[in-house]
């Protein structure tokens, strides 16, 4: 009991580690990284350079894998350079093991101490980020020699190595128990932990090693590529796909020589701890000799595989829920998805204003009701996706970008029901037999192109982040104020003087008039939330 409560505690330790050193270098340099990436990925060299400084610093592939998923859906990288930083994210896993397979037990505790009193004593964001990668680092390595400790009495218990023993004479059901074990802790680094505690003792033969690294590092892929088949994108799917497969190509090619492979590994170093390593880096760095000059090819392979499917209206294809683990790429890809949303609005919806008022076509307005019910779904959507990130850890700027995506989400929402109304205001047009008079027709236009163009400039706006557009955005809105107060005088004189087709379309004119209105309030909104008035 003693010792599965040593082994479950310091892996517990471990993990627990690996994700608070992870979530703290996420805080620091999140933002960061989506620019370095975007400099460092010209060339499949310094691509797989990354992705292995990215996945080291982030302790882990999972977390690099849904950086670079995020990368592609905005457009940053292409598939293929993807692929040549996920192979380089194999690199990165092992740098790693080669970390930990140091003595460093003795500042273990040092580092947990420094980082815990960084952490609570300061107010900065980026200081208790700080601290709390140094706590999870020293977690990490506490939790290590907890394993270690734990495991000594395994030495000499003769059930432990008699079953040890005879696994080694079968190298596939190693690898096959590797898999499974790797893909239920879902972590490659933290299975191979174990196994080097166990190597420690001198528990592990030799030939044991090349099929354990190589299941441990497949079934590491494993809950990526289940939580895939679930996501909207399908970036996330191609991309769990293309490290599924360079992890099971790899076993397939290196596992039949296992023997000599094994014997190669030990020549390196006398420590047979590091051989697993030294094992994972060496499958690592001449798998990245033979795909990266083949990532292009293969990018294209994948693509035919799982091909670009147009999504439907109201499909929130961009709202992956595997980004959540970053909060500035969720809010990044929420921001794109608003921008979307404004666009169907922009180009199904209000673009249709005026051939409403003129025809009434009666397919016309079930298409504009139908893509209202979309709007109100993406709007639920993205307020759900929104959500979801939280505030626990996550940056003041991150946080006051999700409050003004929920109020741009929020109005165009408000504009879509906006439409409704005109479509039921050019219902009645067509039920009751009536047309607008020339003159009114002619002004309801002239506010429509105003309207339209402002309402467009708004939406550039908040997806440029142009401060400038959404100022002039906010101090022509007056403008419009007097051009509806004039449009209304109009209105009213020509009733004055008898235009039977005015007064007959009285209420419906003046209900038009004040929905355009509406819409160039809400205008006026998104611009005051680019301007950071929320």
């Amino acid at each position: 009991m003693v010792l599965i409560l040593g082994l479950a505690g310091g892996l517990g330790l471990f993990i627990y580690g690996m994700q608070t050193s992870s979530e703290g270098l996420q805080k620091i340099a999140a933002q960061r990284l989506k620019k370095i990436v975007k400099t460092l990925t010209k060339n499949p060299i310094s691509s797989f350079f990354t992705g292995a400084l990215i996945t080291f610093g982030l302790q882990g592939s999972g977390a690099s894998s849904t950086l670079v998923v995020g990368l592609i859906s905005a457009g940053m990288i292409t598939l293929a350079q993807a692929l040549d930083i996920l192979v380089g994210t194999m690199l990165g896993g092992s740098l790693t093991l080669q970390l930990i397979a140091f003595p460093i037990t003795d500042i273990a505790l040092v580092l947990i101490i420094i980082g815990l009193v960084i952490y609570l004593s300061s107010k900065r964001s980026n200081r208790r980020s700080l601290g709390q990668t140094l706590l999870g680092f020293g977690l990490l390595f506490y939790g290590m020699h907890i394993m270690i400790t734990a495991m000594a009495p395994l030495r000499n218990n003769p059930l432990v190595i008699q079953t040890l023993t005879h696994l080694e004479r079968k190298p596939f059901f190693e690898f096959l128990i590797a898999v499974v074990i790797s893909a239920t802790v879902q972590s490659s680094t933290s299975f191979l932990a174990i196994l080097m505690t166990l190597a420690s003792h001198g528990l592990i033969g030799q030939y044991a090693i090349i099929p354990f690294v190589l299941g441990g590092r497949l079934g590491g892929t494993a809950t990526g590529l289940i939580s895939s088949l679930g996501a909207p994108g399908r970036d996330a799917k191609r991309a769990a796909i293309a490290n599924f497969g360079f992890k099971l190509i790899s076993a397939l090619i290196f596992l039949p020589f296992y023997k000599s492979l094994s014997g190669l590994i030990l020549l390196v170093s006398s420590d047979f701890k590091r051989s697993f390593a030294n094992a994972d880096t060496f499958f690592s760095l001449l798998m990245a000799i033979i795909l990266l000059p083949l990532t292009i090819p293969i990018a294209g392979l994948i693509t035919k595989i799982i091909p670009d499917k147009r999504p439907g209206i109201g499909e929130a294809d961009l709202l992956d829920e595997s980004l959540l683990e970053i909060p500035e790429l969720a809010v990044n890809q929420a921001h794109r998805q608003t921008v979307k949303m404004g666009r169907i609005v922009s180009e199904e919806m209000v673009s249709f204003t005026i051939p409403l008022i003129r025809y009434c076509n009666n397919d016309v307005i079930e298409r504009l009701n139908s893509t209202e019910r979309a709007v109100d779904s993406l709007y639920k959507k993205i307020s759900s996706y929104v959500t979801s990130i939280g505030n626990n850890g996550v940056s003041d700027e991150t946080m006051q970008k999700t409050i003004q995506i929920l109020y741009v989400a929020n109005d165009l929402e408000h504009i879509g029901d906006i439409m409704t109304t005109i479509s039921k205001n050019a219902q009645k047009l067509y039920n009751e037999n009536i047309n607008l008079s020339r003159e009114g027709l002619e002004e309801l236009e002239n506010i429509y192109r105003q309207i339209f163009s402002r309402f467009n400039d708004s939406l550039k706006a908040f997806e440029l982040a142009d401060q400038a557009l959404a100022t002039r955005i906010v101090k022509e809105h007056p403008k419009i104020l007097r051009l509806e107060k004039e449009l209304r005088y109009s209105h009213f004189d020509r009733m004055q003087s008898g235009n039977p087709k005015t007064i007959a379309t009285s209420a419906i004119h003046l209900d038009l008039i004040e929905a355009m209105l509406r819409i160039d309030g809400h205008s006026v909104n998104i611009a005051q939330v680019v301007m950071g008035i929320v």
